[in-house]
């Protein structure tokens, strides 16, 4: 089975988490699928046509070594018509922000013929564009609305997502695809002992040390951006768990709209201190960070799955969530959950547990039990759901023959 896939996103992001960490994880997978021949696209604005990605390229990316761009042969362009009957165009990256518009695109490859499956993180562009740049959710709005109009099938991540998805359709008057939930990987690339690591941007010997100085600490991880609430944890740290003797770490590149947070954080005055922002990491580093922190704090407002709760109960660690449905869904009991936008919620479980040992100690043991799933069971769900849309419209095909 022949499948393209545009990963143009992917290759302009500075880092590799959220989204594009899961673009990584399945393409890697799809390229190694002795099945599956897959063609990866870039998009070159300036020339206004797609460009095929060396293999090989790619994955030297994806163990952070240099970039994409620079890797692609200007004699490998893709024309769309290739993109045809007996070809499946699966959109896995965060298509919405690339220039190739999906109102375009996607009823041009439909008419040739190609199965077309999106895989469709959340729609908190259209649930909540509070918590979303205004352009993001206008182009979010073209590639959801040509997703409902022309996609064959739709993979979620959550039972949550799909009934929100589900409601949208009934909403606009038009017919939901086939759509069917994939749990996330929570499996980063396994942990390399200290003394092998070598790392140009930051040593990592400096880095665990700066970490080890302010234990114990409560971690948040992700995009730092207005709907993950990051200003909820300064304000429990103001509030309570510094008395309590507790440092904060965020762990995550500044986002949009963060300029107020930003400077507020700055200019705290235990900032370097107790309160510390680490931005641009890699696994192993993430990976540290998860597995020292007393407690994961996740403060999000709406959220599609909820990554880093799952990759925090994975390495053993607690996890504090506000109480959302999607992390009842994939974290259930494994988590301790408070009121949305409750600073006093959180430092008052804080400083049960800490009062409480022998409760925090049965709540790491509880931990163990949880089964997070891995990247390679996700390959496994997004690939038998690939390969039904694929061999669905073969029968739909000769059907109509």
């Amino acid at each position: 089975m022949k499948v393209y896939i545009d990963v143009s996103v992917l290759a302009m992001s500075a880092f590799l988490t959220g989204i594009q960490r899961v673009t990584r994880e399945i393409t890697l997978r799809l390229l190694a699928d002795p099945a599956v021949e897959a063609v990866l696209l870039s998009y070159h604005a300036a020339q206004d046509c797609y460009y095929r990605i060396d293999p090989q390229a790619f994955v030297h990316f994806c163990s952070g070594h240099g970039s994409i761009k620079k890797k692609i042969s200007a004699k490998r362009k893709v024309s769309l018509s290739e993109i045809r009957y007996g070809t499946v165009f699966f959109d896995l990256d965060a298509a919405w922000m690339s220039r190739v518009r999906r109102s375009y695109l996607l009823p041009l490859i439909k008419k040739q013929g190609a199965v077309i499956v999106a895989h469709i993180y959340d729609i908190i562009s259209v649930t909540h564009p509070q918590y979303c740049l205004q352009r993001g959710v206008c182009l979010f709005m073209d590639y959801i609305g040509a997703h409902l109009q022309y996609a064959d099938a739709i993979i979620v991540n959550a039972q949550a997502t799909a009934a929100e998805l589900k409601k949208l359709a009934d909403q606009v008057g038009c017919t939901l695809p086939s759509c069917a939930a994939v749990p996330l990987g929570a499996d980063f690339q396994p942990d390399v002992p200290i003394k092998k690591i070598v790392r140009k941007k930051r040593n990592f010997h400096s880095f665990s040390a700066k970490v080890k100085g302010c234990m114990p600490y409560l971690l948040m991880t992700g995009t730092i951006e207005p709907r993950k609430n990051h200003k909820l944890l300064l304000q429990a740290y103001d509030e309570g768990l510094r008395d309590m003797g507790y440092s904060i770490v965020f762990a995550g590149s500044m986002g949009w709209n963060m300029e107020c947070f930003e400077q507020r954080m700055k200019q705290h005055p235990d900032y370097g201190k107790r309160i510390l922002w680490f931005s641009g990491m890699g696994d192993d580093e993430i990976s540290y960070l998860y597995r020292h922190a007393q407690f994961l704090v996740f403060c999000s407002y709406t959220e599609g799955f909820g990554l880093p709760v799952v990759e925090s109960l994975q390495r053993g660690t607690p996890v504090l969530a506000a109480d959302m449905a999607v992390t009842r869904e994939t974290a259930g009991e494994c988590c301790i959950y408070f009121a949305q936008d409750d600073a006093g919620g959180i430092c008052r479980q804080v400083l049960y547990y800490q009062n409480h040992k022998k409760a925090y100690g049965r709540l790491r043991q509880q931990i163990k039990k949880y089964d997070p799933g891995d990247w390679n069971t996700c390959y496994c769900g997004m690939r038998r759901l690939l390969f039904q849309a694929y061999q669905n419209a073969r029968v739909k095909r000769r059907t109509n023959q």
